[in-house]
């Protein structure tokens, strides 16, 4: 009798394409304890396995649009143990992601193989899970492409270079793996310079202290580009160092 009294509300559940809490309302009404619920147990049962799966879709989704779908990395392997070495402290800061709504950037340094990319994409998965817009990408390529699409069509370019700057939490793995000529210079000093702009947090890996990142950009004989890019991504930022145990 009761499944019968609920059928009006399930309909316009239905209708809402709310189909989970419907089915859930059905099921509910055939529960022998339903008449005992009170109201906010009642909704709090509906709601939640609606909830659930609309939060794990909107996941699922946001990893896939951030090339991250399918990544197995977790913030909680992110500590010292089983052949690696972190600052602990600025892990358990780092997890809360109040640098990301803080607006500031990240730079996780380390020799090649220490897990700087694991460590990158474990944050952008907890980034997804945690509703904000992320894209992982290599920078080399990211670069390339960027490149070549300026080359072809400007006003595309600047409209993908606009795109990326809105992006709340950018990922680029490999960062200054290898020099990099002028062109590209200018296209990434372009990119963090919007970045900064908007307040949008930048993560980067890479095996070179910040310090000598200037000889890897091809500028000729002009520091302030190179500085420029250093200082966006590293003041007010926070440095992570992952080493091999």
């Amino acid at each position: 009798m009761m499944a019968k009294n609920t059928a009006d509300i399930e309909e316009m559940l239905e209708y809402l394409q709310l189909d989970r809490m419907a089915e859930g309302l059905d099921r509910l009404a055939r529960t022998p304890g339903f008449p005992s619920f009170t109201p906010i147990q009642a909704l709090r049962e509906l709601i939640t396995e609606e909830y659930v799966a609309q939060k794990n879709y909107r996941t699922e989704k946001s990893l896939r649009l951030g090339k991250l779908k399918g990544c197995n990395a977790q913030m909680e392997n992110l500590r010292t143990g089983n052949g690696r070495i972190y600052n602990d402290n600025i892990i358990s800061q780092l997890a809360t992601l109040e640098f990301i709504q803080d607006r500031r950037n990240l730079c996780i340094l380390g020799e090649s193989g220490a897990g700087k990319t694991y460590a990158a994409k474990a944050f952008g998965v907890a980034a997804c899970n945690a509703d904000y817009r992320v894209h992982f990408a290599d920078f080399t390529m990211l670069l390339d492409d960027l490149c070549i699409l300026k080359r072809r069509d400007l006003a595309k370019y600047q409209k993908k270079v606009r795109y990326f700057a809105r992006i709340q939490v950018l990922i680029l793995d490999d960062f200054l793996i290898t020099h990099i000529e002028e062109e590209r210079a200018i296209i990434l000093f372009t990119l963090l310079k919007q970045r900064d702009e908007l307040g949008t947090s930048t993560i980067v890996s890479s095996q070179y202290n910040p310090e000598t990142w200037n000889r890897y950009l091809g500028v000729s004989d002009d520091y302030a580009m190179p500085d420029g890019i250093r200082r966006r991504l590293i003041d007010q930022g926070f440095v992570l160092l992952v080493e091999k145990a």
